[in-house]
């Protein structure tokens, strides 16, 4: 063989060595993947609804009064507004309503146009007019029809309904009862149909609650007449979504 020939032989045997280094490296660095195949099956599961109510009266009202006024100017609309609107505040304390359970909730002053049938000129500005709206949350029902007429006597012109709604704290407590009633109605649906099924219920893998609430809302109309109020009841409903795990 020639000196080419056996630097050739060399050369190859020498690439080669290197080549099989390499691959040990990586063999000792990545470890090798070991696949499992049905080692970890879904779970076999069935899914139902619970629903529960409960019903309560109401421990709050929330009563939306305004007043409006107009005048020829801006200035004298807000001034007439804000003088009728201190005389309703007053009369609601005069009744043991505390200022601090009235708020401002909405508050607007704005031009008043003539009436333009046909069009064929610009409208124009012929007044101001000042809305002033205060929300008042009364806890003592006896107060309302009296927070009422006291306030339409002062100068309220504008008496958009009374809301009677649950308290936070109430309505939290309201929704803690109304979910427990949900689980144990879709714990006994479970148990049901998985002894109709012949199965056996594992346990539950996910829950999901979800809560409907609807206050009772009464339209009202200012009215010199004493105003009667009947709250009623009202009522919470919690649903549940839970999924359970049988074998």
């Amino acid at each position: 063989m020639s000196e080419i020939a056996n630097r050739r032989v060399y050369y190859l045997a020498a690439v080669a060595m290197v080549a099989i280094v390499l691959i040990s490296a990586i063999a000792v660095i990545r470890p090798p993947a070991i696949q499992t195949i049905g080692q970890n099956p879904a779970p076999k599961t069935l899914q139902v609804t619970g629903v529960g109510t409960v019903t309560a009266a109401p421990d709050q009202a929330v009563l939306v009064l305004g007043v409006q006024t107009q005048a020829v100017s801006a200035t004298q609309a807000a001034g007439d507004n804000a003088a009728a609107m201190t005389k309703v505040m007053e009369a609601l304390g005069s009744i043991g309503i505390d200022k601090n359970s009235i708020e401002t909730v909405s508050y607007t002053l704005s031009p008043v146009y003539e009436n333009n049938p046909d069009q064929t000129t610009p409208s124009k500005i012929v007044g101001y007019s000042a809305i002033n709206t205060i929300q008042v949350t009364i806890q003592d029902f006896s107060l309302v029809g009296k927070a009422i007429d006291a306030a339409v006597s002062a100068g309220a012109n504008e008496v958009q309904g009374i809301m009677f709604t649950f308290s936070s704290a109430q309505l939290a407590t309201l929704q803690k009862q109304a979910l427990g009633q949900a689980i144990q109605d879709a714990d006994g649906q479970a148990r049901a149909m998985s002894s109709s099924l012949g199965v056996r219920i594992v346990g539950p893998i996910s829950v999901t609650p979800g809560f409907n609430f609807q206050p009772n809302y009464q339209r009202l109309s200012a009215s010199s007449q004493p105003t009667p109020i009947q709250p009623g009841t009202l009522q919470v409903t919690a649903t549940v979504q839970v999924t359970y795990e049988f074998a």
